[in-house]
């Protein structure tokens, strides 16, 4: 009996997902696969067995994702969706290379000829197990502390596509903190120009469906980061039916039930107010800290549940807007825990599509 093959067909996938600019459609469409098939998405590659990555090549992405690839256990097997319409497809076909236990063997069987040769060679660059040692800095009291060099991005879970936050960091401390983008490219943000997704009837960028769609897409991703993922699943479910070309019966009280809950949570409130604190020089979008950013989410949400209402905030101001949020990004980071910096980049929500688009003027 083939014990490999039997549990494989058994096992849930575990997807993680990583998303190049230009790739928010094909998110989109690959996280209502993996939740209508019932699959998981991995939080970090080690529980992950499929390497999903949604938009377009990119040499440096690339480089990006063979270290991410190297850090997942196996069987395991890699799909890329450029584009909405192959995302079940690339999944399928992902899924049957998981279940080929004849290809698993030879990649565990290659992976660990790999792994002694590079032992056998010694290489590991002059550094104790190929890892690099963290060096010295003066921390805010002027004593000299160990500081690690830590990029976070693109290849995180819940977080903007192609957002590389390069870091300095003493303890968990970030002491400092520079962005660069990956894959930046010409190009249109998704929710601010016509999409080619599988359902074409679905409502236009100005549509206030589509922009609570967005609202809730920036939300859900901020509650996995702060750690609710029950409302951040159902904020997706919700995200997905706006974009449908017919809202379904029920959807406006769902919506409201939703924000409902999300605007009364205590924790949410305590674990962001006061952080990332905007002022009245930044596009109106971003002022406020974190809290105030995800409230104008809200409003949004809940104003597509009520069609004679308006929202109290406009909607995103496009590329502006999101050079705005990454010039913010380095400042606001510097001195909070990691926990804090991932909050404040996810209540920032820059839209790296639009900025993409915006390349002539990204060193005003």
């Amino acid at each position: 009996m083939d014990v490999t093959g039997w549990l494989l067909r058994r096992a849930v996938p575990c997807a993680f997902v990583v998303t190049a600019i230009g790739g928010t459609g094909a998110r989109l469409a690959v996280e209502r696969a993996v939740r209508e098939r019932g699959w998981r998405q991995a939080l970090a590659p080690a529980e992950a067995d499929l390497l999903v990555v949604c938009g377009p090549a990119d040499p440096e992405l690339d480089e990006m994702l063979d270290r991410v690839w190297g850090q997942m256990p196996g069987p395991r097997a890699r799909a890329g969706v450029p584009s909405p319409e192959g995302a079940d497809e690339a999944l399928d076909r992902a899924r049957a290379d998981l279940l080929d236990t004849a290809a698993q063997r030879r990649d565990a069987d290659g992976r660990d000829r790999a792994a002694r040769e590079r032992a056998g060679a010694g290489d590991d660059e002059h550094m104790p197990g190929g890892l690099a040692m963290a060096d010295r800095g003066e921390d805010r009291d002027g004593l000299a502390l160990d500081r690690l060099h830590l990029a976070l991005g693109p290849a995180l879970p819940d977080w903007p596509a192609g957002l590389s936050l390069r870091t300095v960091l003493q303890g968990d401390v970030v002491q400092e903190a520079r962005v660069h983008l990956v894959g930046a490219r010409e190009g249109s943000s998704f929710w601010t120009a016509p999409r080619n997704t599988p359902r074409t009837a679905d409502p236009s960028p100005e549509h206030p469906r589509t922009t609570a769609a967005a609202a809730l897409d920036a939300a859900q991703r901020l509650l996995f980061v702060a750690g609710w993922p029950a409302a951040a699943l159902a904020g997706r479910r919700l995200r997905d039916a706006l974009l449908e070309p017919e809202a379904g019966p029920g959807l406006g009280a769902e919506l409201r039930r939703w924000a409902r809950g999300v605007r009364r949570s205590r924790l949410l409130r305590w674990a962001t107010d006061g952080l990332g604190a905007v002022g009245d020089r930044a596009p109106e979008e971003l002022r406020g800290d974190a809290t105030d950013r995800w409230s104008r989410w809200l409003d949004r949400i809940e104003a597509a549940a009520e069609p004679g209402r308006s929202a109290s905030a406009p909607a995103p101001a496009g590329s502006g807007t999101a050079r705005a949020a990454l010039d913010l990004v380095p400042e606001l980071v510097v001195g909070r825990e990691l926990a804090a910096a991932r909050l404040i980049v996810a209540s920032l929500d820059p839209d790296t599509e639009a900025v993409g688009a915006h390349t002539p003027e990204r060193g005003a």
